[in-house]
């Protein structure tokens, strides 16, 4: 069915909202007096009818934008006019359920394509969803531990009924959005166009970097997380005069890529937050060889910092190699390597690790994590000079941006799907979820017919 005439007028609106707010409140009171109800039922029955109510409001309002007498011809995209064809009917789901327009349809005789231009007007495609709900469908999508989940939750919170798959393909679409958007940060600014520098950079930026395993279908795969943020000293209860310090404003990036990929991203964040401007910058990160790579490339004037606690926990994987766990000798031993460690004798750690060697291969893990990353231990100078010396806040980012989400028992994931999910997370967990609505690209649809 094609209507030949436009939508009602605003008074005809307000009529059938009127006549059908009236029938709501007959209905809900003959019905809460034929018996005793709770507050819980009360409750339920009106939010459906409220519901209801809102999407016929939304209905009527949006039909107001279609023109009662549309034009005979709108311009065409190949340059011709498109003439008027008939009114078309287009379905659309929102936050508040599904709605039907009526939309003026024209037909363009020399491409054969077809336009409906209160589509562009209103960013709608038929048969797809709002905007709004878009954004609920990929905000729950994130948030919530699987996509079934976050379709359950919308239904509690909106009694809109949806499907997983819709709430997965809105969260994977605006993760790829994100994502073209953050290549064409890097594209742009290693063709040198710098992201533009924070009002007021800060005077100590921290870089920090880790990676965890995610399960997908091509085998387990690596997502390299980042994050970049500042510190400030707050003071202990029990010791005002040593306060401990904590991140703050935290930003991060994630990437299922190589190192060098995942290191240009990084980069740039850093770079949006003040990085070449701030006097003082610090990268923390445990061992691995490819943080230190990255760093060294992209941050060559970061202080370098070893995390401290994977540092002592290999000083105590040695000690329960060379006196056995849960042993007098081996809490001792750690503790006296764990006091020179915290005074920078990084010798008398070493020499006691020799010592030791025939301990077996904990021993020698230690002695090798030691010596390659000395320079990054000096943990006097870090401490005097108010430096955080653990990497706590990326391995709490790996376990609350990535696995709280990509690693739920039994997860299996494309690669893709993880990496466009797992970079909606880093935007919203970096607080620019707003700045991510407006990345979404609007929707479009050809219309093409053979005949008018």
């Amino acid at each position: 069915m094609e209507p030949t005439t436009g939508p009602s007028s605003s008074e005809a609106v307000v009529a059938a909202l009127t006549a059908q707010l009236t029938t709501i409140v007959r209905e809900l009171s003959a019905w809460v007096q034929a018996e005793p109800r709770t507050l819980a039922d009360v409750e339920q029955q009106t939010l459906a009818r409220v519901k209801a109510l809102g999407t016929a409001l939304l209905t009527g309002v949006v039909q107001l934008s279609a023109c009662r007498a549309p034009a005979p011809t709108v311009a065409c995209a190949c340059g011709h006019a498109a003439a008027f064809a008939r009114w078309r009917l287009a379905q659309v789901r929102t936050v508040l359920g599904p709605i039907t327009l009526r939309r003026p349809y024209y037909y363009c005789a020399h491409c054969h394509h077809g336009t409906i231009p209160l589509d562009h007007q209103l960013g709608i495609v038929a048969g797809s969803t709002s905007a709004g709900l878009d954004e609920l469908l990929a905000l729950l999508g994130a948030q919530e531990e699987s996509f079934a989940q976050a379709a359950h939750v919308l239904d509690k919170l909106t009694l809109v009924h949806v499907c997983p798959n819709l709430v997965r393909a809105a969260t994977e679409r605006l993760g790829q959005a994100l994502i073209a958007a953050e290549e064409a940060t890097v594209t742009a600014t290693w063709a040198g166009e710098l992201p533009a520098p924070p009002a007021q950079p800060p005077e100590r930026l921290y870089v920090s970097l880790d990676g965890v395993l995610l399960p997908t279908a091509d085998g387990w795969k690596e997502c390299k997380l980042g994050a970049v943020y500042t510190t400030v000293a707050e003071p202990r209860p029990a010791q005002p005069t040593a306060p401990v310090l904590r991140a703050q404003q935290a930003s991060y990036v994630a990437a299922v890529q190589p190192p060098d990929a995942f290191g240009r991203l990084l980069w740039c964040e850093a770079a949006r937050r003040g990085v070449d401007q701030a006097p003082t910058v610090v990268a923390i990160g445990d061992g691995a060889h490819w943080i230190w790579n990255l760093v060294a490339e992209h941050f060559p004037d970061a202080i370098q910092i070893v995390d401290w606690y994977h540092a002592v926990q290999y000083l105590w994987a040695a000690a329960v190699a060379i006196y056995g766990e849960g042993t007098d000798l081996a809490r001792q031993w750690a503790h006296d390597r764990q006091a020179d460690l915290w005074q920078g004798d990084i010798a008398a750690v070493l020499a006691a690790l020799e010592a030791q060697r025939e301990g077996g291969d904990a021993v020698a893990a230690a002695i090798s994590y030691v010596t390659n990353n000395r320079h990054r231990m000096d943990y006097p100078r870090y401490r005097a000079q108010g430096f955080q010396i653990g990497s706590g806040l990326i391995e709490s980012g790996c376990r609350h941006v990535i696995g709280l989400r990509l690693k739920q028992p039994g997860m299996c994931w494309q690669v893709a799907g993880a990496e466009a999910v797992a970079t909606v997370r880093t935007w919203l967990k970096s607080g620019r979820w707003q700045e991510a609505m407006t990345l979404r690209p609007p929707r479009q649809r050809s219309y093409q017919r053979h005949a008018a």
